[in-house]
């Protein structure tokens, strides 16, 4: 699980036990820094190669709700995907 500075919270990719779906886990910071930032979930498709390439959803949580996502899935057999490791360049 990927941490930023100050944010405590699991930013990255996590792929379902069948590589049909992956999910990304973000947040924007806000350029105000009194309010906090954006977390986002987004739901992707996975295509035959292994990538996540069809977008189909994203939702806008907070914290908490990223977390328990988060731990939600991992414990559904979810698994931690390096996107960026394995993008085609």
């Amino acid at each position: 699980m990927a941490k930023l500075e100050n944010i405590d919270a699991p930013i990255g990719w996590l792929i379902d036990p069948h590589s049909k779906w992956a999910i990304h886990f973000d947040f924007k910071k806000s350029s105000n820094e009194k309010v906090s930032p954006d977390f986002t979930i987004d739901m992707w498709g996975v295509v035959p190669n292994g990538k996540p390439m069809m977008f189909k959803s994203r939702r806008k949580v907070t914290k908490g709700e990223l977390i328990k996502t988060w731990k939600q899935l991992i414990s559904s057999n979810w698994v931690e995907f390096d996107y960026e490791k394995n993008k085609i360049a």
